[in-house]
């Protein structure tokens, strides 16, 4: 037990450098994932908003956000599509900037 013990301490902890590689790659594959995903917002019967994607980032942060971001442009959009899309395009190239920030931040 104290072998094991004190092998694990003796192990190096990971760089900052290798970190944010990791960081890095998790990004770059988030963002790829985040290309082929459609959103769908619809509204039930009793106003409710809900909103479903065709499949994940890979990352339950980057999820949530393309949901609330997409239901925040179908809300303000009132149902013209084309200012649906601009603003859910335009509002999507931000969302991997917040996500590095999160992880930087250790919240993603």
């Amino acid at each position: 037990m104290i072998l094991l013990t004190a092998l694990l301490l003796a192990q190096p902890a990971p760089s900052p450098t290798a970190e944010a590689a990791d960081s890095e790659d998790r990004i770059v594959v988030v963002a790829e994932r985040m290309r082929s995903i459609d959103v769908n917002v619809g509204r039930d019967p009793e106003g409710n908003w809900h909103c479903s994607l065709s499949e994940s980032s890979g990352s339950a942060w980057v999820d949530d956000r393309l949901c609330r971001i997409t239901t925040g442009c179908v809300r303000d959009a009132r149902g013209d599509e084309d200012r649906i899309v601009s603003c859910a395009t335009r509002r999507r190239a931000s969302i991997m900037d917040e996500f590095r920030e999160a992880l930087e931040r250790g919240e993603a």
